[in-house]
């Protein structure tokens, strides 16, 4: 590596940085660390890294790759924070996505009483409008091993030299320091257990590049990722996005914008194949749902994958027939008529289940009827074809086969768990799940100035060291430790 100085802004140095975290809040806490130092001529001056004890619960453990039982001996990050200190006091800063990892650094810090200031860092997110992995793969940097803090960091460090020209000029960090504990834990002096296993959603969600698409958003976007991967937005998840949207100078039309993006590249990586599987169904369609978009939208770009056989069959006398758009050619007085000489029955309403045809001057159009009609797998017909039908002809019909047929999602106004149920059930878009939902002797005894319910117990796993234990039965998420591996961490 040469010819960086230009960009220390009067550093002695450059500290490339990548940490790995429980989640993406100030709350969540750095679970690995990792720093290359180096020279202002480019060279490599020395590459640290550790574990860290986060000092609660573990998570989105299949995204880094790191469980509870691995950092069980590792340092904290006030042992760290001296050694960590060390390496950035006076350096120039420099990460992918930098603005993540500073603010990650710089709760661990106000956490213990210091501070990290960093006025410039160098991005190579901005350098590159690209995630590591995509801009990795276009200057021909090798990333074996991605969301490993080391790996990052010196995927990070190559990408500095190829991209030096279009980075931003940084400044010194400063960093409160401590004395250093001199010890660390890296993964390989770790014993490996058996991870939980990706969620399915994680197979879509890994595979989005948001190629092309403004840094800020993409910003923005790493963060939908996290939040939406276990296909539930909470309120409290809801006002970090519109915080870090905010910070990012997004406005609303920019934030729909990034959202619409993001599902449909979903869709896209589930139709990448040119099938659409009833897993990939559903979860695309709670995530549109998550995101607060239109699940039509869904059910529009998917309708040709989910569709099955295409019958032909005669319109009975007495089938129900609804109309929609005005044709200038056609009066609708002159459509009734029709529809009577073919024996037909005029609904007393809007389309509903019961409806047998949907007539359209707009065969394509997105009107609140054709929405229900592609729902409920009723046909279309343009005016043109239904003045054309005689008594006792067929109408063409794509029937969706049954794994694929439309659904709509529900969600839990307590917890907000995301489910889906049949478009034709009569089930509220908005209900109590399963475990929010009190029992029946809870709704006999739970009112007025009786005896209480008794309480439920439920039976939990330990993801941890696998034993079980019992606990009454709570609303929201359930805990993936028992009590003592929670007091071992």
């Amino acid at each position: 590596m040469t010819g960086l100085a230009h960009l220390a802004g009067g550093a002695d140095r450059f500290a490339i940085v990548d940490t790995e975290t429980t989640g993406v809040y100030a709350s969540d806490r750095i679970v690995e660390v990792a720093i290359i130092t180096l020279g202002l001529d480019g060279e490599v001056h020395e590459r640290w890294e550790t574990l860290v004890q986060p000092e609660r619960g573990m998570s989105a453990e299949f995204i880094h790759g790191i469980s509870a039982a691995m950092v069980a001996d590792a340092p904290s990050w006030a042992e760290i924070s001296g050694d960590v200190a060390l390496r950035l006091d006076g350096a120039c800063l420099v990460a992918h996505n930098v603005a993540f990892d500073v603010r990650m650094l710089r709760s661990e810090y106000q956490r213990l009483g210091g501070e990290l200031i960093a006025p410039r860092s160098v991005d190579t997110l901005r350098a590159t409008g690209a995630r590591l992995s995509v801009a990795c793969e276009h200057y021909g940097i090798s990333l074996d091993g991605a969301h490993r803090a080391s790996a990052d960091a010196w995927a990070c460090a190559r990408l500095l030299e190829a991209v030096a020209d279009y980075c931003d000029e940084g400044a010194p960090t400063t960093v409160t320091t401590a004395p250093p504990y001199g010890q660390v834990l890296r993964r390989e002096d770790t014993v490996r257990v058996q991870l939980p296993k990706p969620p399915f959603i994680w197979t879509l969600v890994s595979r989005l590049d948001f190629d092309g698409l403004e840094v800020n958003l993409l910003a923005y976007l790493e963060l939908v990722e996290r939040v939406t991967v276990d296909l539930r937005v909470t309120p409290e998840e809801r006002g970090e996005l519109l915080g870090l949207a905010n910070d990012l100078g997004l406005n609303d039309a920019q934030v729909l914008l990034a959202h619409r993006r993001f599902l449909n590249d979903l869709i896209d990586v589930a139709l990448d194949d040119d099938e659409l599987t009833s897993d990939e169904y559903e979860q695309v369609l709670r995530v549109a749902s998550c995101l607060g978009l239109d699940p039509d939208h869904v059910h529009q770009r998917t309708r040709a994958y989910r569709a099955g056989r295409t019958e032909a069959r005669p319109l009975e006398p007495g089938t129900e027939v609804v109309f929609t758009g005005d044709d200038p050619m056609r009066p609708r007085d002159e459509l009734k008529a029709h529809a009577a000489l073919l024996g037909l029955r005029l609904a007393p309403s809007g389309l509903r289940k019961e409806t047998g045809l949907l007539v359209a001057y707009d065969v394509d159009s997105r009107s609140g009827k054709a929405k229900k009609a592609a729902l409920y797998n009723v046909p279309i017909l343009s005016t043109e074809q239904f003045a054309a039908l005689r008594p006792g002809d067929s109408v063409e019909m794509i029937t969706a086969s049954d794994d694929l047929a439309a659904r709509k999602v529900v969600t839990c106004p307590i917890c907000h768990a995301t489910w889906t149920v049949s478009a034709l059930a009569g089930t509220h878009s908005s209900r109590p799940c399963g475990d929010c939902q009190p029992s029946k002797r809870e709704r006999s005894f739970g009112t007025g100035g009786g005896a209480t319910a008794e309480p439920r117990l439920e039976t939990l796993v330990c993801q941890e060291c696998g034993s079980s234990w019992e606990r009454q039965t709570a609303r929201g998420r359930k805990p993936k430790l028992c009590p003592n591996c929670v007091v071992q961490g």
